[in-house]
Parts: C-alpha cells; sequence; structure tokens
C-alpha cells in the first residue's frame, strides 16, 4: 500500500490506457488423483492451475494472498463500469462472509488495489511504475506484490477502457478476481471467470460455482504459504462441502 501511495497520483496523471491479459501465466500442474471421480478430478486440476502455478513467470507452487481487508480504488472508470465494480465487490463480499477479509470500496486515490481504466498505449508506463512488466496483446492486466510471509501487499489492474461493455466487464471481472490470489487462467470450467482456452476467453462476468467455492477454499482453509501438499488436505476435506 506504501507504493501504491506513492506512485498513484503520477498514475491519475498519466491515466486511461488499455489492460491487458493478467500478469500471470502458470503451466497446469494437474496430477490426477485415482480415487477422484472425473468431475472431481476436473475440479482438483482446475484449483492447482490457478493457485499453484504463475502466469508469465511470477513464483509458483505457494499459496498467497490477502490478510487483511484491501481497500479498492477505481480510476478512470465510467459511471456504469464503476457501478459494476462496486457490485462485484459487494457480491464478492457475501462469499468471503465467514473470512475475516472483506473488500473495502475506496473514495481515496490511496488504495491497496488500484483498478485503472485507461488506453493500452498507457499499460507499460504505469505497470512499469511498480516493477511489472506487461505481455503485449492482451486487454486487460493484473499483478500483485507480496511480501516474504507471501501476504499480498499491493495489487494493480488495468483495463482498456475502449473495450465492447460485455467483453469489457468480463475483464474486469476476471483481472479483479486474479487479485485475490488466483492467479493464473484454466481451460477446465467454460462458465468460470478465470476460463481461458487457447484464444478462448472468459465471458462470464459473475462468478461461476467453481469459482465461489474456491475463493472460500482460498480463504477460509489455506494460509499463505501453503503448498500442494496442504493444498490437496483441505480440497480433500472440504471442497465437496462449499457453495
Amino acid at each position: 500500500m506504501v507504493l501504491l501511495n506513492l506512485i498513484w497520483p503520477i498514475i491519475s496523471t498519466i491515466l486511461f490506457g488499455a489492460p491487458i491479459l493478467i500478469l500471470w501465466a502458470y503451466p497446469a500442474i494437474a496430477e490426477a488423483v485415482a480415487d477422484y471421480t472425473p468431475a472431481k478430478e476436473r475440479a482438483w486440476e482446475h484449483v492447482q492451475t490457478v493457485l499453484m502455478s504463475s502466469e508469465y513467470g511470477g513464483r509458483s507452487g505457494v499459496i498467497e494472498r490477502w490478510v487483511n481487508s484491501p481497500s479498492i480504488s477505481i480510476v478512470g472508470a465510467s459511471r456504469p463500469d464503476e457501478l459494476f465494480l462496486r457490485e462485484l465487490i459487494s457480491n464478492w463480499n457475501e462469499i468471503l462472509g465467514e473470512s475475516p477479509v472483506q473488500l473495502r470500496h475506496s473514495e481515496e486515490p490511496q488504495a491497496d488495489i488500484g483498478v485503472v481504466f485507461s488506453e493500452r498505449a498507457n499499460f507499460a508506463v504505469i505497470s512499469g511504475m511498480y516493477g511489472f512488466q506487461i505481455v503485449e496483446g492482451g486487454v486487460g492486466f493484473a499483478g500483485m506484490l507480496v511480501d516474504h510471509r507471501h501476504h499480498t501487499r499491493m495489487a494493480l489492474v488495468l483495463i482498456d477502457k475502449s473495450l465492447p461493455d460485455q467483453e469489457r466487464r468480463a475483464t474486469i471481472a476476471q483481472e479483479l478476481y486474479h487479485t485475490l490470489g488466483p492467479v493464473n487462467d484454466s481451460p477446465y470450467f467454460p462458465s468460470s471467470v478465470l476460463f481461458e482456452d487457447r484464444d478462448t476467453p472468459s465471458t462470464a462476468t459473475e462468478l461461476a460455482l467453481v469459482d465461489r467455492k474456491l475463493l472460500k477454499l482460498l480463504y477460509l482453509h489455506l494460509e499463505p504459504g501453503d503448498r500442494q501438499a496442504e493444498m490437496q488436505d483441505a480440497f480433500d476435506e472440504f471442497w465437496d462441502g462449499l457453495e
């Protein structure tokens, strides 16, 4: 948050560039489990892919997430997009209801998560202020800074403000969801906000059942620093009972 506080005024002056596809891209590391049903094995492969591997060279194999309730500042959004984001925050907080972590919309420019609507031409400059390197050709971007305890400290989301409404909102949902800890995309559930299969991106603007269950697994049953063994134990014990 300190870094965001220092640089945010500069972002506000540069404003309005276009987002790209997330700063993480992890290879799937799914391992088949003999006693899982096909449906549960697919869910396990999805969970491994989005939580245990990092997109575009990020750290892999460890849970990294918020332990405080992050504030979210929205910069450069149209009124409909701002209302859409506020609705996302409200709906996701209902899912996180049993968790000590809640999302907080901030009216101030200083925040833990900055969501910036901009033109793509400005993405490299804005993301470079935080040490992120964008991937050319995408329409949305998400990046996180974490500390040595694997606690998320700051996140940045860039959204291409020129996208058509449906695509822009699907990009908002996906990129903001990435900042909560599920940092990779997945080809396993077309209804998921994290879906991506080759050149076919997600069109979801609200969380599917698998997204809701993943969020609860991450924030109710996993801790920063957990690795695959702890994740599989939690998955085996809790996944079927999550809604």
